[in-house]
């Protein structure tokens, strides 16, 4: 767990550095979960290192539904394909935290669990600093394994 930590705070410390150079996103996010709680929000920050890397950090949370809710924290790296001026494919790894909350009649749950995260996503530039995201990933979490597709809009400054 405290590795993990550590590479957070990595990642964040790396984004930062860069930050001079490059470009930054910041945006928000609709979720599906396939599993219980189904529907959540996000947001996500990203930095354009350069053409083809850029990092990312994201933080979901999913409302309480059927007495579960859940929330997750995700550092990914996308590998950016320009298919055309305005259209981007890429796949994404990284890691991430997840935490799911249940209040059952007989058992109340709370855990933390930590995994990676493995699946691709798709971009259009609506103009030159905002674009539309459209994603699905997996995320290999022990006994919290789930697949999320998510929609959002991104500006880049």
């Amino acid at each position: 767990m405290k590795k993990l930590f550590l590479l957070f705070a990595f990642a964040l410390t790396a984004v930062s550095g860069f930050a001079q150079k490059g470009t930054i996103e910041l945006g928000a996010r609709l979720n599906y979960s396939f599993d219980k709680p189904h529907a959540g929000i996000g947001v996500v920050g990203r930095y354009q290192i350069d053409r083809h890397f850029r990092p990312e950090l994201t933080a979901n949370f999913y409302p309480a539904e059927d007495g579960v809710r859940s929330w997750d924290l995700n550092a990914n790296l996308h590998y950016i394909f320009d298919i055309t001026d305005r259209f981007k494919l890429y796949p994404l790894g990284g890691v991430g935290l997840v935490n799911v909350h249940a209040d059952l009649v007989t058992v109340d749950v709370d855990d933390l669990r930590s995994g990676f995260n493995l699946g691709g996503g798709l971009q259009f530039n609506i103009t030159r600093d905002l674009r539309l995201t459209a994603e699905s990933y997996y995320q290999f979490v022990s006994d919290v394994d789930r697949a999320v597709l998510n929609v959002g809009l991104v500006y880049a400054f």
